[in-house]
């Protein structure tokens, strides 16, 4: 089987880095002897080595899904119930049982990917006592990473878990049902929550709960009522239980409710009340058609300054719903014409995250040219549709206004996944070969012939009309006789855009046409020729009749075929009938005439594509401590030749008194863990012995001042019985950088340090430093690192399921030697135009993340020659080295890592890869960012040590590896997609009815039909070609624009060019939604603001009455006055030029106000403020 030399491949590869990195990591140079990243081949396997057990816990889960009836659901609860019972790891404790129970189960249920179950779940405790006795559940922000339906989850799992352990349920008082209503009412004002508020349904909820949701406080601002209750620890807001309660257990209550009812869980009687309720509240089951499709403004909310509205909602010549899925669309990726990326101002390039008013709310771009693009008029009076993006270029300075943006092409799987009903579509050339091949077929062989008779077209040409309408488009008098002859509609490519207009516009129109056309001469080569009328030549162009003027602009040339035209238009002898306008034509047409218009969807941009390598800020080559010595000097150089090279650190007591006075010594003083050499004893912070080569361990320590002593390592106690409190594992140490960097050097064989970078302090639990040498070869090679030792490079995610061999900058041969040996057709691998199916694990990267990944190699290299004593690994010299090469894709919200592979190479900045291998991280195509890693790198540098201490420490780190991708255990949205060639005619006719996605699913081939067969994975089909999937703007023109002021006129001027869009709303919106905003709220951080010392940087909440710090130093504010006032003159110049009305210029006049009477002179220091006389 072709795949399962795949990932036997695969396999073998990543076995062979493990055993790379296994021979460095026991040297003993880093915080642990072996690689801390443990591979995994399924979630069995990934749930065991993310929890750290139970053990046995993945032989279990594997045993339970070999009853491929039982669900996702059923094995977690399965092993939660065996977990809580002590069967499974032996746990006796209730309390810790529960927790594992639940945490584990979680993990299940998400495929233990994302960092959820470690990080959104604080603690599971047991409260209370006697019949009293209920089950808490301590929830943290991060629990927003597991998904809205999986934390729900979490409730029903917690809740199993309480009966199995036979605890008696909650029952929430009227005060704590209030607590939690407040909450998620604070929570929504201040941050943001996925579902509307419905104070009911909270409070149903709330009061309905058999365990209790509470939690760590997430947010600085308290509740003002229900405070200081008893069994809740805090007043300020706890985000994790209000994500859960009102995102989970409300916002997915009729999921929910289907599980509980399948699995029989008593006690949950009342969350079908509550599914029911919601529905009703979110989607009414009277809604009209007309209201399911109605405009939605949602998307414009916030308009952000200098990124432009495409389209206001359902606006005629807006973006036209096409549906349909390309090879580089799906998962949220969305189709749009190349030459619309260069007609909007190249604001929108391969991988721009949009806005969308449907089906979803976000999705990235990607270029398909076989769906229709935009149509324009010139300045010189011309009105053309433009087919392609060299002539979009052209045309670019010439282009006075866009009529019709294009299609934007959308795949019912974005239905399927957003519940949205389906919108109808317009007549497009896909749906035009169904009417012909059903019309055909009413025929004989020999009555087909004869109907073809009289005509240029064959039979071959009819087959291909229908088999191939995107690339087969029949001529003007094919498509006339086609339509006589078959009775089908005529072809798209000759229908206009007539419900532009009102059907007395139409009359109107077609009664000017008839009466003032020229007579077809010679000169004018067949052409319509019009006397030049300024209301008609308006109504023509909104109608995007393609025309030009002459001359002196006396005639209007129509530059379409005269008989498709007139066909249309119909005998002038009839009289037209109907109010609408394809009614009009209809009545009086030669030839069948369908609505070419369809739906129009509204957008704007939200973020730009992003292709570079990951920095941290500012950017450093190594985790290891410079300390303030040069206060945020971060130069290790610098700061060991510096006079400073001494602590100059004082201690304060609460209210800032001196407790000592600075301490000097012979190197900086930095907060450093506590090792010990288990071969000769020395006392050290690195982790191998600079005396004798072993590997340290970390020696914990009695702090009490007149003990020190090292802790007993049976006992884990002080020796002299110490209170267990004053044991620490970090250690005030001097280090002296001079003589630390010289025997860097001298271990390296480096002449010197290249401008090296360290942090400067750890933030991890233990303060391990990271050997300052590799920092030196990082520096090297202008390699940066991340809080856990690797060096990344962050990329939009796109989708892509074929590639053609040009595409990617990869020879032939190359591709042979990669397993690439037949098109997607089955056909041997002969040229580079032909289109091959993407296997699920590889990747095509950006060409500066492969330039960048030479550098990671390469210091790689020089790190196992120079540092470990072993031979180079990789061997780059050039980008094409990175062919073939394992890379590990990572997502900011999980905490496991997909092997992927390195393929080829695109000028667009996203990193192309299979829908399942985006999924799998359980990410989609909606402007997510995702990091890649070079496999040997994160084997060998990463450490659990380097991780900071806090709440999401865990998160964005590969904690374990997944090797293999299997399609069962990605994010079900991949499920969703659509992998036909064509959709089949009944779509069609359905979409007209905005019925529901799931209505149609039976009628096309979504990946959820082929799962457990070999058709999971090859064998997929798109429907509609592209020429090159990186066309269109290499980058947006957001990113190369330099100030505010330069991208909002162009988003302005973008707005006036565009017919679909407002230009004085964007101009109202981005005042009031942006500008006004961010100086209102700069304004109150300013007056709220904390003042630092620019020296030792100690903060203050006030200013001390000296004006100056206890250490001496000056004082510095951190908000100063040019953060508010840095929109104010482009907000006084919006209001002028788009005369935006008196609300807004009093709002702006207030501001101004403001400012006048906080700032009393601009050249008032801080000093001057804080001293008693200015107070």
């Amino acid at each position: 089987m072709h795949y399962a030399r795949y990932f036997a491949a695969l396999n073998e590869e990543v076995k062979r880095i493990y055993a790379v990195a296994g021979s460095a990591r026991a040297k003993g140079v880093d915080p642990k002897t072996f690689v801390e990243i443990p591979p995994a081949y399924d979630v069995a396997a990934r749930v065991e080595a993310t929890l750290d057990g139970p053990v046995g816990v993945a032989k279990r889960i594997r045993e339970l899904q070999k009853d491929k009836k039982r669900s996702r659901e059923e094995v977690a609860f399965a092993v939660a119930k065996e977990i809580a019972m002590g069967d499974l790891g032996g746990i006796m404790d209730h309390e810790k049982a529960a927790d594992k129970a639940v945490r584990v189960a979680l993990a299940i249920l998400t495929e233990s990917i994302t960092a959820a179950p470690i990080e959104g779940i604080s603690k599971v405790r047991i409260r209370g006592s006697g019949p009293d006795q209920y089950l808490a559940i301590y929830l943290a922000g991060p629990i927003r990473a597991a998904g809205g339906t999986e934390a729900a989850m979490t409730v029903l799992v917690a809740d199993y878990v309480r009966q199995v352990l036979e605890l008696p349920a909650l029952i929430a008082t009227e005060e704590e049902v209030e607590r939690s209503l407040e909450e998620v009412e604070l929570y929504a004002r201040a941050v943001h929550l996925q579902y509307p508020v419905q104070p009911d349904l909270i409070r149903l909820a709330s009061s309905k709960l058999p365990i209790m949701l509470t939690g760590e406080p997430t947010e600085e601002f308290e509740v003002s009522g229900s405070r200081d209750l008893p069994r809740i620890e805090t007043n300020r807001v706890r985000g994790g239980a209000v994500l859960v309660l009102n995102d989970g257990v409300v916002g997915r209550a009729a999921k929910l409710a289907k599980i509980v009812n399948r699995m029989e869980m008593p006690g949950w009687e009342w969350l079908n009340e509550l599914a029911e309720k919601t529905s009703k509240a979110m989607s009414p089951e009277d809604e009209s058609e007309e209201k399911k499709l109605a405009p939605k403004s949602e998307y414009l909310a916030d308009v952000i300054g200098g990124r432009p509205v495409f389209s206001h909602p359902s606006r005629i010549g807006g973006f036209r719903l096409r549906y349909g899925r390309s090879r580089n669309t799906g998962l949220a990726g969305v189709g749009v014409h190349p030459a619309t990326m260069f007609l909007v101002d190249e604001f929108l390039a391969p991988g721009t995250h949009i806005r969308t008013e449907r089906p979803g709310k976000g999705s990235i771009v990607c270029p398909v040219d076989t769906i229709e693009g935009p149509t324009v008029l010139l300045r010189d009076g011309t009105v053309k549709q433009v087919f392609t993006s060299e002539e979009a270029r052209n045309l670019q300075e010439q282009t006075e206004r866009i009529i019709f943006l294009g299609d934007i092409l959308v795949a019912l799987g974005e239905f399927l996944e957003n519940n949205h009903p389906l919108v109808p579509s317009g007549y497009c050339e896909e749906w035009w070969s169904h009417d012909l091949d059903k019309a055909r077929m009413k025929f004989k062989e020999s009555e087909v012939e004869q109907h073809l008779s009289g005509s240029n077209i064959t039979a071959s040409d009819l087959s291909g009309f229908v088999s191939n309408p995107l690339s087969n488009i029949p001529s003007p008098e094919q498509a006339l006789h086609l339509a006589t002859s078959f009775g089908v509609p005529l072809h798209p490519r000759y229908l206009y855009r007539w419900l532009a207009l009102s059907g007395e516009e139409t009359s109107d129109l077609r009664a000017w046409l008839l009466k003032n056309k020229l007579k077809e001469k010679a000169s004018h080569n067949g052409r319509i020729v019009l006397p030049n009328d300024v209301r008609y030549k308006e109504l023509l162009t909104r109608v995007g009749i393609p025309h030009s003027l002459n001359e002196d602009q006396s005639l209007i040339h129509i530059t379409d075929s005269s008989a498709t035209v007139l066909a249309q238009l119909g005998d002038k002898r009839k009289s037209p009938k109907g109010s609408s306008a394809l009614e009009v034509l209809n009545s009086c047409s030669k030839v069948e005439l369908r609505d070419k218009m369809g739906f129009s969807i509204g957008a704007r941009m939200g973020r730009p594509e992003k292709a570079e390598e990951r920095r941290m800020k500012p950017p450093v080559h190594v985790l290891f401590p410079v300390g303030r010595a040069l206060s945020s000097e971060r130069r290790v150089e610098r700061i060991a030749k510096s006079n400073e090279h001494t602590s100059t650190q004082c201690t304060f007591d609460a209210d800032g008194t001196v407790m000592k006075p600075a301490l000097r010594s012979s190197g900086v003083q930095l907060e450093l863990v506590a090792r010990v050499c288990t071969g000769c004893g020395l006392e050290t912070f690195e982790s191998r012995c600079r005396e004798c080569g072993s590997h340290t361990e970390i020696q914990p320590w009695c702090s009490r001042e007149e003990c020190g002593s090292a802790v007993d390592a049976t006992t884990g106690m002080c020796p002299y019985g110490h209170d267990m409190n004053l044991i620490r594992t970090t250690k005030k140490i001097a280090v002296d950088f001079q003589a630390l960097l010289e025997d860097i050097k001298k271990d390296l064989g480096e002449s010197q340090t290249y401008n090296l970078r360290g942090v400067l302090g750890l933030t991890s639990d233990f303060k391990v430093p990271e050997y300052l040498g590799k920092g030196v070869l990082r520096a090297k090679h202008d390699v940066y690192t991340y809080r856990d030792g690797t060096a990344r490079f962050d990329a939009t995610d796109a989708p892509l399921t074929h590639f053609k061999p040009r595409e990617i900058g990869v020879s032939l041969g190359r591709l042979h030697e990669l397993g690439y040996r037949t098109d997607y057709q089955g056909e041997p691998l002969v040229s580079d135009e032909q289109v091959i199916e993407l296997m699920v694990q590889d990747l095509v990267v950006p060409e500066n993340c492969a330039d960048y990944m030479v550098k990671v190699g390469n210091f790689v290299d020089d790190s196992l020659e120079q540092i470990y004593g072993l031979d180079r690994y990789y061997r780059f010299r050039s980008r094409e080295a990175v062919i073939g090469q394992l890379v590990i894709g990572l997502a900011p919200h999980t905490s496991a890592g997909i092997i992927g592979r390195i393929i080829g190479f695109t000028n667009a900045s996203v990193c192309y890869a299979h829908p399942y291998w985006h999924a799998a991280k359980r990410r989609n195509c909606d402007g997510d960012e995702d990091a890649l890693i070079l496999v040997l790198d994160a084997l060998i540098n990463f450490s659990k040590a380097y991780l900071p201490k806090g709440r999401g420490g865990f998160m964005d780190a590969p904690l374990v590896l997944s090797v293999v991708l299997d399609p069962n255990e990605i994010d079900d949205e991949a499920h969703n997609i659509e992998v036909c060639n064509r959709y089949p005619a009944q779509f069609y006719s359905m979409v007209a009815e905005a019925q529901h996605p799931r209505v149609v699913e039976s009628l096309v081939d979504i990946v959820a039909s082929r799962l457990d067969k070999e058709a999971q994975y090859e064998g997929l089909g798109f429907t509609h070609g592209t020429s090159s999937i990186d066309d269109g703007p290499r980058n947006s023109r957001y990113k190369t624009l330099g100030s505010m002021v330069e991208k909002l006129d162009a988003q302005l001027n973008l707005a006036k060019l565009i017919d679909a869009v407002d230009s004085r709303d964007v101009a109202e919106r981005v005042l009031s939604h942006h500008f006004i905003r961010d100086i209102r709220g700069n304004l109150r951080a300013y007056s709220t603001q904390k003042i630092q010392c620019l020296k030792c940087h100690r903060v203050y909440r006030r200013a001390p009455l000296s004006g100056s710090c206890v250490c001496g130093a000056k004082l510095s504010l951190t908000v100063r006055q040019k953060n508010i006032s840095k929109y104010l003159v482009v907000a006084e110049r919006l209001i002028r030029e788009h005369g935006l009305g008196q609300y807004l210029q009093q709002r702006l006049s207030l501001i101004n106000s403001s400012l006048d009477s906080l700032f009393v002179s601009e050249q008032t220091s801080l000093s001057e403020q804080a001293s008693p006389a200015s107070l």
